[in-house]
């Protein structure tokens, strides 16, 4: 494929190594200042188990949509005005982040044995029906919870962590 598109894409050298675009995995540091309000992957409000945004940039979004215009009405878009977006995102999303990060710390730790072992927990230890029952498309908290208060499952995702 390379050598089919080195031409057209300006490549000369084709041993150069991929460039790869990775994905926000934390919040910057302020979402907002004078005359602006930072929303979804910009912002870095990305679901950090599964790289997703959708439904962060629209909630974001959203949430920016009402700041801003109630600001642009009043004449008030200085930060410390704007700041309630930063708010209102955190008051929605924080407890989400804050579940999120741990288990993507752990299981980027998996080995693939690991792994494996988590399907066959999946399919012989109780897990499927904590799924069942917690899971939901856009929160993972109380699935994160739950899995975390399962022992065999603790045991096995916090195994990495022994000494």
């Amino acid at each position: 494929m390379l050598a089919q598109v080195a031409e057209r894409w300006g490549i000369v050298d084709d041993t150069l190594p991929p460039r790869q675009k990775l994905l926000p995995l934390g919040t910057i540091a302020r979402t907002y200042g004078d005359r602006l309000l930072v929303v979804g992957d910009a912002a870095g409000l990305v679901k950090p188990t599964t790289g997703g945004g959708i439904y962060y940039s629209i909630l974001s979004g959203a949430l920016a949509a009402e700041i801003g215009s109630d600001g642009l009405k009043h004449d008030r878009l200085d930060g410390a005005s704007l700041a309630a977006y930063e708010h209102a995102w955190r008051d929605q999303l924080a407890d989400e982040f804050d579940a999120q990060h741990p288990l993507r710390a752990v299981v980027s730790r998996l080995t693939d044995e690991d792994i494996d072992e988590l399907f066959d927990l999946a399919r012989t230890d109780g897990i499927m029906p904590i799924v069942r029952k917690t899971v939901r498309f856009n929160r993972h908290r109380d699935l994160i919870q739950a899995l975390f208060r399962h022992a065999p499952a603790r045991k096995l995702l916090f195994r990495s962590f022994a000494l």
